[in-house]
């Protein structure tokens, strides 16, 4: 069977597929935009998020947002065309990080994606049959699945395969037992860093800071009293490179990719009641391909309520 995921990261797209291919291996795996589509539109490579900040002031709007945008092409994926010219994927899973801004509020992110489901559904009502095609590829083929703070968070589950792919100039340092999901850092040192070691950084003129604050600035330079919080930040000032852009060797699509193509999903799993957020994407893909759930001593870990598999009569997804 073919599985397609959607993600909003380039972290998940180059990498994610691999991964969960790994857990998976008689079954396909594949990131959408494809390859062939990054190639001739770099635009939307990859899919536009659409939780980097508040989302409550998304509901109840008939503006179309991001997350239209993610059902849309996970729709075209799912029903694929009229002529059959290309294969249709047997699920979809649409990944986006639920991101600091709203780690008090999943319910309302999953609101926003039920909504901009239910509006893509009304915008063929007045098409009985293809509306009816569409109910049932979103209900049966399509899901959504949040990486709870950001994907980042699943690589400290196995710090060991971290080292080995990024090999960080330092040593995490996190609270005892913490739950990947619920990602907090013990780590003085990194709380007080104020880029002064940062040289490439400070040799630019204020002008030239403003111009390539993007390119250039700290990561944890930019995360403000959410630094404790934040694992994407918090591996690039790991990964210190006191020259070099961003002070740092880190990158999505170098390293992080690396570690988590081998992730050891093993170690992300090995609290029954941590991961959550995970662990209901795996029972969901497992459900659609027939596949038992690969983790045995696992088979009774908690799931996110706001992601669990359903099979409720109002839901659009197949999991909302």
């Amino acid at each position: 069977m073919r599985v397609a995921i959607l993600p909003t990261g380039r972290l998940e797209w180059e990498a994610l597929p691999q991964a969960l291919q790994s857990l998976f291996p008689n079954h396909e795996f594949y990131s959408l935009p494809t390859k062939e589509e990054v190639c001739s539109n770099t635009e939307d490579y990859p899919a536009h998020s659409f939780t980097s900040c508040d989302v409550v002031g998304l509901l109840g709007r008939e503006t179309p947002n991001a997350a239209d945008k993610l059902i849309e092409r996970a729709a075209a994926e799912a029903i694929g065309d009229a002529r059959g010219r290309r294969e249709v994927a047997d699920l979809v899973v649409i990944i986006d990080d639920l991101e600091i801004a709203n780690l008090h509020q999943p319910e309302s992110v999953v609101a926003v994606v039920r909504e901009s489901a239910q509006r893509y559904l009304n915008s063929m009502s007045y098409e009985t049959k293809r509306q009816a095609r569409y109910v049932d590829a979103l209900k049966s083929r399509v899901s959504f699945h949040l990486a709870k703070p950001m994907i980042e968070s699943w690589l400290f589950a196995d710090l060991e395969g971290l080292k080995q792919a990024c090999n960080p100039s330092r040593i995490a340092q996190l609270m005892p037992d913490i739950d990947p999901e619920c990602f907090h850092t013990n780590d003085p040192e990194y709380d007080a860093d104020d880029g002064q070691n940062c040289q490439l950084w400070h040799s630019l003129s204020e002008q030239e800071k403003k111009k390539k604050k993007k390119t250039h600035k700290p990561e944890w330079l930019k995360t403000g009293d959410q630094r404790k919080l934040h694992p994407k930040a918090y591996l690039s000032w790991l990964c210190f490179v006191s020259d070099g852009k961003k002070c740092s060797s880190y990158s999505e699509t170098g390293c992080g990719a690396e570690a988590l193509k081998c992730l050891s999903w093993d170690k992300l799993f090995i609290n029954p009641n941590h991961a959550c957020f995970a662990r209901s994407m795996i029972y969901d893909i497992a459900a659609t391909l027939n596949e038992k759930y690969p983790f045995p001593n696992d088979e009774n870990g908690k799931q996110a309520c706001e992601t669990v598999l359903k099979d409720v009569r109002d839901r659009v997804l197949r999991n909302l």
